[in-house]
This record gives structure tokens, C-alpha cells and sequence, in this order.
């Protein structure tokens, strides 16, 4: 990996913050299944695809919510408790014209968290996903990764 290039660290990094999001969900509103996890890195588009383009690691995580009124407000409500007290700024609300899918965004030191989670209503299946994406970088020695 070319020294400059910092996606090694950063797929660690990534992959630790989405399962301490994960693990602050309680227990008592997750489905017995595993949560769903890729992680892969990124190439800015259109920037060429050289040791030095623009990249960056993202983790992408679902998890299957119990069939129980509000879990995954539970679970997005216990997430922002822990997001927020490990000194992740909420983002503002940008108010959303659906009022069953909602998405709550994090920052901190240039890493970037979305949760999209589903308001309970008659008839939908509450489904909660994590989005982690780290700082930029270069590709650096990542061939496997391309735009």
C-alpha cells in the first residue's frame, strides 16, 4: 500500500464504528438473523484511477428489525444516544415529505454515519440500515478498487 494512502486504517476504522452502531441497538428489538455487512472501498468518478485518485471506504450494514410496533425507532433512537455521547454531531433535520422513512445523519473527524430506519405504520416492514463512509484518501496501492 503506497505510504500516502490510508484506506487500510480506514476499512478497520469503518468496519469498528458500524459494529458499535450495531451493538448499541438493544438486543430486544433485533431479529435473530445476523446483520448484513459489505465494506469496499470507492474511487471519486471521473478522476482517473491511478495510486493517486481520490478515494475512500464505505460499510454498508442491514438489520433485520423484529416484527414489533417501533423497533426501529427504538433501535434509531438508541443509536443517536450513542452516536451523540461518543461525540458524533447529529445533523440537521432536512425534513423529509415521506412521513414513514426517515434518515438520521452523523459526523465526526470527517467520518460520515446515515441510519435509515422506517416509522412503525399498518402494514410496513421495519428495516433499519447503517451507512459508515470514511475521510478521503488516495487509492494508493488498491488496484482491486476502481471507479
Amino acid at each position: 500500500m503506497s505510504a500516502d494512502s490510508r484506506l487500510d486504517e480506514f476499512r478497520a476504522e469503518g468496519e469498528a464504528i458500524s459494529q458499535q452502531v450495531v451493538e448499541s441497538i438493544p438486543a430486544a428489538v433485533i431479529a435473530d438473523e445476523a446483520p448484513d455487512s459489505a465494506s469496499a472501498g470507492r474511487l471519486a468518478q471521473s478522476m482517473g484511477d491511478t495510486p493517486q485518485t481520490p478515494a475512500w471506504w464505505e460499510v454498508k450494514t442491514s438489520v433485520v428489525m423484529l416484527d414489533e410496533p417501533a423497533a426501529s425507532e427504538t433501535a434509531a433512537t438508541a443509536i443517536e444516544t450513542a452516536l451523540v455521547d461518543d461525540g458524533w454531531k447529529k445533523a440537521e433535520e432536512s425534513g423529509s415529505p415521506d412521513p414513514v422513512y426517515k434518515t438520521d445523519e452523523y459526523r465526526r473527524d470527517g467520518w460520515y454515519v446515515r441510519v435509515a430506519w422506517v416509522r412503525s405504520t399498518p402494514k410496513t416492514i421495519e428495516s433499519l440500515r447503517v451507512l459508515v463512509v470514511s475521510p478521503d484518501t488516495i487509492r494508493g496501492d488498491h488496484d482491486e478498487i476502481h471507479s
